[in-house]
């Protein structure tokens, strides 16, 4: 790929080369936004609908950069972004930061363009002050544009905001209000060996609220003797908190067994003074300390005990409650066999009974109330292999791989209800245009992605669902079948009925997408998209893509590719490296 001769040169020659190669990106990404600019003109104009009815879904004019910017053709983004490998959604953000640049903020733009400033950092100044008014942008681009090089990425995101809202303080509320408005709990979409993220934006207080109630949990756990960091623990404390009714028995069994120690504490303390020979002050010392439950520690619990409220005050005295077994909440044995093993104690006797037997037995306790956590399905696709031995990889919807092993912490010791297997080699239909549940299920579980170039998402319930052969309200029955149905977002979907693309769904799985100008690429799941080059529309005949440069020490390979069978027949492609597999789960 390279003809480098890198290994002959020296400490100061590799730096020089180093800092000649990153002007050369910088100049790289400058001539993009260029080209990006050039290309939002080729595309000001839309083309009226045939017939010109105007109906829905039909390509439209459509501003991306902010106030000011002028509107460009909507689908135009998708034929640019397929082909420098970006998302739909990406490239129409790319082709808006373009046109805020030259139209909202020319001297930030003019910095990129003489080399003073890298096309990223102004994007990125593009991208934020997407919602400002054209004069707010002004401002900021005046006070920006002369130090976007010269300060590091994290101060110049400082000096951005501190800009935007000395333009505009009105808009800078209206986005404290939408912030408000945008409040919300996600999951991250990595999945690492069974480790996910959690992603909240909630208001301040409750924030603060949440991490105080996490830290408790986590501080009774490790004076249960649970093993761990802290940190480590208050991952377990997000956990329990998932069941709401476990944590708080939890919390009140910590609180309980506290107030014990503290009670047990002031009364050694005490009979210790009274027994003593201290003198008077040291008598007056203890009972302003530890006396008589003021002051000091005893206080102090006294206080933790009643931030419950009734809840802290019924844990008190609601009494035995009956377990399985015979076995009493708290510690107690009832009239089953078995009494005195305190399977489901609480923990408040002398011993310490681990967390996770805590937490069992209150599960139990919760789940015969009717109490448990809310329900939650999990899609688990495993192997028969995997399943008899126990070992193995599985995939899990909406989390990815992970260890057979690890499936027993994701379900945390729930009752679980296992649902038919959903058999992805039978084929489903529907005798309508509308889709059933049930054939939706299978396509989501088919294809974990929307089968279109570049995808970055994930499919879900919502996701559109096309019909590869479109349907015909004439046509025979079963055309809405799990053999014609593909995933794909929406502005694809559109474009597809309304604007000129095209795709087919081959037999080996993979999905074959053709654009308006041509441009053709090849869609597996698991292997990513592939560009396999030009298509003369009129002969149907496919131009592949030219070579790479490559290096003299590089070998040489070749790549066949399919002809045209006919004009509306996909290609079949063979590579010669890698044999695409027939069931891309």
């Amino acid at each position: 790929m390279f003809d480098n001769g890198v290994d002959e040169l020296d400490v100061d020659q590799t730096l020089d080369r180093a800092a000649a190669s990153r002007a050369r990106i910088a100049a790289d990404e400058a001539e993009s936004l260029l080209l990006a600019l050039h290309y939002t003109d080729l595309n000001a104009t839309v083309e009226p609908p045939p017939g010109g009815e105007i109906v829905p879904g039909v390509e439209r004019l459509r501003v991306y950069g902010g106030e000011g910017c002028p509107p460009i053709a909507e689908f135009c983004a998708q034929e640019f972004g397929w082909r420098l490998g970006m998302s739909h959604g990406a490239a129409a953000a790319y082709l808006g930061e373009a046109l805020a640049l030259r139209h909202r903020f020319p001297k930030i733009l003019a910095q990129v363009l003489a080399g003073n400033a890298e096309a990223w950092r102004a994007r990125s100044i593009a991208r934020t002050c997407l919602s400002l008014s054209l004069a707010a942008a002004g401002i900021v681009d005046a006070k920006i544009h002369a130090i976007i090089n010269t300060v590091t990425p994290s101060r110049l995101k400082v000096f951005v905001k501190a800009a935007k809202m000395q333009a505009d303080p009105a808009k800078a509320q209206a986005d404290a209000d939408l912030y408000a408005r945008q409040r919300g709990v996600w999951l991250g979409q990595s999945n690492d060996h069974g480790t996910k993220s959690v992603i909240a934006r909630t208001a301040t207080g409750d924030a603060i609220r949440f991490d105080a109630a996490v830290d408790e949990l986590a501080e009774i756990m490790a004076q249960e003797g649970e093993p761990g960091s802290h940190q480590q623990l208050r991952a377990k404390a997000v956990g329990l908190l998932a069941d709401p009714a476990v944590a708080l028995d939890l919390r009140e069994h910590g609180r309980r067994k506290a107030r014990k120690n503290a009670a047990q504490t002031t009364e050694g303390f005490a009979e210790h003074c009274t027994s003593g020979s201290g003198s008077d002050s040291d008598h007056e010392y203890s009972d302003g300390e530890h006396g008589n439950g003021q002051g000091g520690n005893s206080e102090y619990e006294c206080g933790q005990g009643d931030i419950g409220g009734d809840s802290a005050r019924t844990a008190d005295t609601r009494g035995p409650q009956q377990a399985p077994g015979g076995h009493t909440a708290d510690g107690g044995s009832g009239s089953g066999s078995g009494s005195g093993s305190h399977e489901y104690s609480d923990g408040d006797g002398d011993g310490d009974v681990p967390v996770d037997r805590l937490v069992a037995g209150f599960k139990a306790r919760n789940r015969s109330r009717g109490l448990g956590r809310a329900p939650h399905t999990f899609y688990v696709h495993i192997s028969q292999e995997s399943l008899a031995s126990g070992q193995g990889i599985v995939r899990v919807e909406g989390i990815g791989p992970m260890l057979v092993s690890d499936l027993k912490e994701l379900i945390a010791g729930d009752a679980v209800t296992l649902k038919p297997v959903i058999d992805l080699r039978e084929q489903l239909s529907a005798g309508s245009y509308e889709i059933p549940q049930r054939i939706r299920e299978w396509v989501k579980l088919r294809y974990p992605t929307p089968m279109e170039p570049w995808s970055t998402g994930e499919t879900t319930f919502s996701t559109d669902l096309d019909h590869v052969v479109p349907y015909d309200k004439n046509g025979p029955p079963g055309q809405t079948s799990t053999r014609n149905l593909l995933p794909v977002t929406r502005t694809p979907h559109r474009a597809k009925t309304h604007g000129g693309l095209r795709n087919a769904l081959l037999p080996d799985g993979s999905v074959e997408w053709t654009t308006p100008r041509g441009a053709r690429y090849l869609v597996v799941d698991h292997t990513g998209t592939h560009y396999l080059g030009q298509v003369n529309l009129t002969t149907g005949e496919l131009t592949p893509p030219p070579r790479q440069k490559r290096g003299k020490s590089a070998g040489k390979t070749k790549r066949k590719t399919g002809k045209r069978i006919g004009k509306d027949q996909p290609s079949r492609i063979d590579f010669t490296t890698k044999e695409t597999p027939k069931d891309c789960n």
